[in-house]
C-alpha cells in the first residue's frame, strides 16, 4: 500500500475503461475477415474483383490501343503479338475493348445495385416500422413489380429511359428494388418485437431514433450479404440490355454489345466473342465466391 500512487490508480483505471471500447468492435470486426476468408474459393473471388477494379480504374493506362480506333485494313486480324485477341469486324482491338468494357460492366453492377439497396431499405424501413396502410402500400407496389420478369421489366424500362448506361442504372436499380424492400422489411418486423427494442421504448425513446440506432444495425447484415450477391447478376443484366440493343450503344465498349456484334463472325473469326465472353464468366464467377464469402461470415448460422 506504501507503494501505491492513488493518482496512478485512476488514471490506469480510466486508461482500462477507455481502452475496451473500440477493442470488441475491432475484434467483432477480424472474426468476420476471418470467417469470410476460410470460405471455399474466397481468395480467388477477391482476387478477381480486385484485378477487375484495378482493369477498370487503369483502363487508359492498360488498354494499348485506343477502344474506338477502326483500322479498316487489319479486320478480324486473329490473336498474334500486336494485338493478343485479334481484331472485330472494323479492326478494333479485342484487347482494348474488353479493358474498357470492364469499366462499364462494374459500374453497372454496383451503381445500380446501390439504387436498389437505398430505395429498397427506405421502402422496406418505412413499411414495416409504420405498418398500417404505408405498410400495405408499399408491398403491393413491390408485389406488381415482382410480378414482372426482371429481364422482362428491364427490357421495358429500358425502352421507355432511353438506350444508354444511365438507362440501364435505373432499370436495373427498379428491378433490384423490391428485394432489398422485402427483406428489409422482414427484418424490421422481426427486430421490433424484441424485447431491448421495447427496453428502449420504455426509456423515452423516440421511434425514428429507435430506428436509427436499434432496428437498422441490426437489419443489416442480411442487406449487405443481398447486395454482395446481387451485383454479378446486375452485370448478367446489364450484358443481356447490351446485347439485345438497349444498354451501351455501338461504338462504346460493352461485353453484351461485342458479343452481339461478334455473333455473327463464330465460325469465321471466335476471339470477337472469346474475349467479352470469358471476362463476364470470370468476373461473374468470382464475384459469386465473394458474396458466398460474405453470406458465410455475416450469416449466424454458419459460425462455428
Amino acid at each position: 500500500m506504501a507503494g501505491s500512487i492513488p493518482g496512478s490508480d485512476l488514471a490506469e483505471g480510466a486508461a482500462g475503461l477507455a481502452r475496451p471500447a473500440s477493442s470488441p468492435v475491432r475484434a467483432q470486426r477480424w472474426k468476420v475477415l476471418r470467417r469470410a476468408a476460410r470460405a471455399r474459393l474466397a481468395p480467388f473471388g477477391a482476387a478477381v474483383m480486385v484485378l477487375a477494379v484495378l482493369v477498370a480504374l487503369a483502363a487508359p493506362l492498360v488498354a494499348p490501343y485506343d477502344p474506338l480506333a477502326q483500322d479498316l485494313g487489319n479486320t478480324l486480324a486473329s490473336p498474334g503479338r500486336d494485338h493478343l485477341l485479334g481484331t472485330d469486324n472494323v479492326g478494333r482491338d479485342v484487347l482494348s475493348r474488353v479493358v474498357w468494357g470492364t469499366r462499364v460492366s462494374l459500374m453497372a453492377g454496383l451503381v445500380s445495385v446501390a439504387l436498389a439497396v437505398l430505395a429498397g431499405s427506405l421502402l422496406g424501413l418505412a413499411a414495416g416500422y409504420c405498418g398500417g396502410r404505408i405498410d400495405g402500400l408499399v408491398m403491393r407496389v413491390m408485389d406488381a413489380v415482382l410480378s414482372f420478369p426482371p429481364l422482362v421489366l428491364a427490357l421495358a424500362l429500358g425502352a421507355v429511359l432511353g438506350a444508354g448506361l444511365t438507362g440501364v442504372l435505373v432499370a436495373l436499380g427498379v428491378v433490384y428494388t423490391p428485394t432489398f424492400a422485402r427483406l428489409m422489411r422482414g427484418q424490421v418486423l422481426t427486430i421490433t418485437a424484441r424485447d431491448y427494442v421495447d427496453a428502449a421504448r420504455a426509456l423515452g425513446g423516440s421511434g425514428w431514433r429507435i430506428a436509427a440506432r436499434h432496428v437498422v444495425p441490426n437489419a443489416i447484415n442480411p442487406i449487405i450479404v443481398q447486395a454482395s450477391l446481387s451485383v454479378a447478376f446486375a452485370i448478367l443484366a446489364e450484358a443481356s440490355l447490351s446485347f439485345l440493343g438497349l444498354g451501351i450503344q455501338p461504338p462504346q465498349a460493352s461485353w453484351g454489345s461485342m458479343i452481339n456484334a461478334g455473333r455473327g463472325y463464330l465460325q469465321q473469326a471466335p476471339w470477337i466473342v472469346f474475349g467479352p465472353g470469358a471476362a463476364l464468366f470470370v468476373t461473374v464467377v468470382g464475384l459469386n465466391f465473394v458474396g458466398d464469402a460474405v453470406r458465410d461470415a455475416l450469416d449466424p448460422r454458419t459460425r462455428e
